[in-house]
């Protein structure tokens, strides 16, 4: 892997937990080329020299609070963002000036040469429930998230699909402003990073939201 800082370009240990080794190296921003192509196709990353961890950010890092709006959520039901919500959108990884399969092929690579990867993702609420019903103490109306491989992620799910949740103020309809954070760990690499969610409890007049997505770090 290729990595550059401040200009000076860098060569490391393809895999990437062996950067510890290099001591003289501080962990900050650089550009990573996971690909081993040229240069021009590298991607932003923040590289944490004590832990390995490589984090990319994703563009933009942050979805507006405000009363989101889909004409498919007249049954109230689970909505994917990006595909039937009013001016929402998936989620892009990387410099936001490089095409779409550039990034989409340096993450691709990124995960080949990763065994971990985790994220969070902040969800603000006003009247929309995120995780829990506090009414009705079940979990229908939790968010799904989408990976990069399609896997979706849920609050009840088999196997290592289950994300886990960190705070949960999302549980009630207060009209005032709170927030649930979610984590995802998992040792398959190739979930991640997180493309799209899916909102269930949306629409109404008085309910808002939006979201923080926090880097996807790979180890």
């Amino acid at each position: 892997m290729s990595f550059v800082q401040k200009g000076t370009w860098l060569l490391l240990a393809l895999l990437y937990p062996t950067v510890t080794l290099a001591q003289d190296q501080q962990q900050g921003i650089y550009w990573v080329d996971p690909n081993q192509g040229s240069r021009m196709d590298a991607i932003n990353a923040f590289c944490d020299m004590n832990t390995g961890e490589t984090c990319v950010k994703p563009s933009p890092s942050d979805v507006p609070r405000k009363n989101w709006r889909s004409h498919s959520n007249t049954k109230k039901t689970h909505v994917w963002f990006g595909e039937a919500v009013d001016g929402g959108f998936q989620f892009s990884y990387g410099n936001p000036e490089l095409p779409e399969d550039v990034l989409f092929g340096q993450l691709a690579y990124l995960r080949l040469l990763s065994s971990r990867a985790s994220q969070n993702i902040t969800y603000h609420c006003k009247n929309s429930i995120a995780y829990m019903d506090h009414s009705n103490g079940n979990l229908k109306k939790a968010l799904k998230m989408r990976g990069s491989n399609e896997d979706e992620l849920k609050a009840e799910e088999k196997g290592k699909l289950t994300y886990t949740v960190l705070e949960d103020g999302c549980t009630t309809h207060t009209g005032k402003w709170s927030k649930t954070v979610f984590e995802y760990r998992t040792r398959k690499a190739m979930i991640l990073p997180i493309v799209d969610i899916a909102p269930f409890d949306f629409g109404d007049a008085d309910q808002e939201f939006g979201f923080d997505l926090s880097p996807v770090c790979f180890l």
